[in-house]
């Protein structure tokens, strides 16, 4: 019995149905190498600041970032400017840097994990003039808004005691989506010059007094989605506690 091959049309219909499948799961699977390289990315970008942090404590002969003064000081400060930028730049390898009064990238707009409204969320960070900005060779963006190391108004309920500073992170740069959540995230300075993230567990305890309410991603839709999933949650969800959420979430992008 001769082996009997396929027709044209058949090989056309399973052409046309690879085709179908591949539509189907390809944008899924870029979306996930994009998140895989975002979260992958903001690892580095912590374990960098964080890095500074602990060169300029040792520096300073201090066993803490409120020791060393270096965030005594306003955004708008010159001499605030000016003297963090000679500790960052003794501290870590820097490519560009801006001080008050100039943006770092005026043509870089924002926006919104889950914007309410598209046409109005276009926020500031890099087109703004306040506070001290700075690229590191592997692309990454910072600025850096000095908060005077002051006290959490519950030390006794997390390892936060004072925030000394507030930090954005964008993980890539001018690259797209420049969204909060996805390659921009939100974090605070502490007294141990450790990074962490705004509206996460320490964060809310040291805040609120517990980890629940508006300071607390979990029970607060509008910081980064809550439990659920982004398309479940309501609009306008800022991304602001995306950071919190990648890290509890044991760094992973599950919304």
């Amino acid at each position: 019995m001769g082996t009997q091959a396929f027709t044209f049309a058949e090989v056309m219909v399973t052409i046309t149905i690879i085709g179908i499948v591949a539509a189907l799961t390809m944008p899924g699977l870029v979306a996930h190498y994009h998140e895989k390289e975002y979260v992958s990315q903001l690892q580095k970008s912590l374990s960098q600041f964080e890095q500074a942090m602990q060169h300029i404590m040792f520096r300073h002969e201090c066993t803490d970032i409120i020791c060393t003064g270096i965030f005594d000081g306003i955004a708008n400060d010159t001499e605030w400017n000016n003297r963090f930028n000679e500790e960052m730049t003794k501290s870590i390898k820097i490519i560009k840097s801006e001080k008050n009064g100039t943006a770092m990238q005026p043509e870089l707009k924002s926006a919104p994990l889950k914007p309410k409204d598209t046409k109005l969320t276009a926020q500031t960070d890099w087109r703004s003039t306040d506070g001290y900005k700075f690229m590191t060779p592997d692309g990454v963006l910072y600025v850096v808004t000095p908060k005077n190391c002051t006290f959490v108004p519950y030390q006794n309920l997390s390892t936060i005691k004072n925030i000394c500073a507030e930090v954005t992170i964008d993980v890539n740069s001018l690259r797209r989506p420049n969204q909060y959540g996805r390659d921009l995230f939100k974090f605070i300075v502490a007294q141990n010059g450790h990074l962490y993230p705004l509206y996460s567990k320490d964060y809310s305890n040291a805040m609120t007094g517990s980890a629940s309410g508006n300071s607390y991603w979990r029970t607060n839709e509008e910081l980064c989605a809550g439990e659920g999933i982004l398309n479940d949650a309501p609009e306008n969800v800022s991304g602001e506690g995306c950071a919190a959420r990648v890290i509890e979430e044991g760094w992973r992008m599950t919304y």
